[in-house]
């Protein structure tokens, strides 16, 4: 048709001045939930930006000749109009195409957030401690590991808490997955220490079968880092909790808590002063009379003057050394 010499029985040139080889929707539409940004792609919801979520429509509604061996794509904006750029080869021939479109986006409530806002839920993480109140640095813990489960699991449209409840004896979190609330109470007693009891009860039917909502309960120990418990006849200071060790305050062995006694809170010893000390005695300040008292020693060297820490227990005044509160 031009004259020019071609392989094929028309030049790439001439074809396309006569045919087309790129196809594109003149209006891309991208759907997004006004809640949460999710964007549906591919008909389901991700969590991706508008840039990335613009690039999969596109490429999902174009479409190109299958001669045309695309080697680039390039996109840019005029004038409230997206251009696209597709350059490549056709029949051995460099060839260039531009396309514009229109995007235009649809605000649509997603599945989570419906099920979120609904008060949806499969399961509860029960968190109670034995025998004490829960502290705040544990409640702040126990926060940070559901807001990272959560964060892993963000693609799962049940990856939500539809409900937090404190009560007197602890808090219940309400998940709207299963699974992850399993995963939420496994990360706990990991971290902190403790035990998980598993329940569930029937919730109602589906597809003529039972469905069932669960509940974690995650009771943690009794004691903390730096408490003073009793095993064995043998007082000890915790220094981990979730592994359940401790350190003997006479001998500074190791050992490994089984149902322990709560002798006292990390709160309730203090820094005190050795005031004397032989071979078979100690003279401390008492932790809160402030006299001079005779105290139970252990095994570790002392000098006049060396800080320690005591408690008092059935009557009588224990020293710690200060390096085992330390561990």
């Amino acid at each position: 048709m031009c004259g020019k010499e071609s392989s094929s029985t028309i030049c790439a040139s001439c074809y396309i001045e006569r045919n087309e080889i790129v196809w594109l929707d003149d209006i891309i539409r991208l759907t997004t939930c006004p809640r949460c940004g999710f964007f549906r792609i591919g008909g389901r919801w991700k969590s991706v930006g508008y840039d990335e979520a613009l690039t999969d429509a596109l490429y999902s509604s174009l479409r190109v000749h299958p001669d045309f061996e695309v080697s680039d794509v390039e996109v840019g904006k005029e004038g409230g109009k997206y251009i696209v750029h597709i350059s490549g080869s056709l029949w051995g021939e460099g060839v260039e195409v531009s396309k514009t479109f229109e995007a235009r986006v649809t605000r649509e409530i997603c599945q989570r957030c419906s099920r979120e806002a609904g008060g949806y839920y499969e399961s509860i993480v029960q968190v109670r401690a034995d025998g004490r109140d829960i502290e705040e640095e544990e409640f702040r813990a126990v926060r940070e590991i559901i807001e990272a489960v959560l964060d892993k699991e963000r693609e799962n449209m049940k990856a939500f808490i539809s409900k937090i409840v404190e009560r007197k004896e602890g808090i219940d979190y309400y998940i709207g997955d299963r699974n992850i609330g399993r995963k939420i109470s496994r990360r706990i007693a990991e971290e902190l220490g403790g035990a998980i009891t598993e329940s569930k009860k029937i919730s109602g039917r589906k597809d003529g079968r039972d469905v069932y909502r669960f509940t974690y309960s995650v009771r943690l120990p009794a004691y903390r880092k730096g408490d003073i418990v009793e095993q064995d006849g043998r007082l000890a200071v915790v220094t981990n909790p979730r592994l359940g060790k401790s350190v003997s305050i006479e001998s500074g062995e190791t050992i490994n808590l089984k149902k322990p006694k709560l002798v006292a809170r990390s709160s309730d010893v203090v820094k005190s002063v050795v005031i004397n000390v032989d071979a078979a005695a100690i003279e401390v300040l008492h932790p809160v009379t402030h006299e001079v008292v005779t105290a139970v020693r252990p095994k570790a060297s002392f000098r006049p003057g060396d800080e320690v820490y005591t408690f008092e227990y059935e009557g009588r005044v224990y020293v710690i050394p200060e390096e085992l509160m330390r561990v």
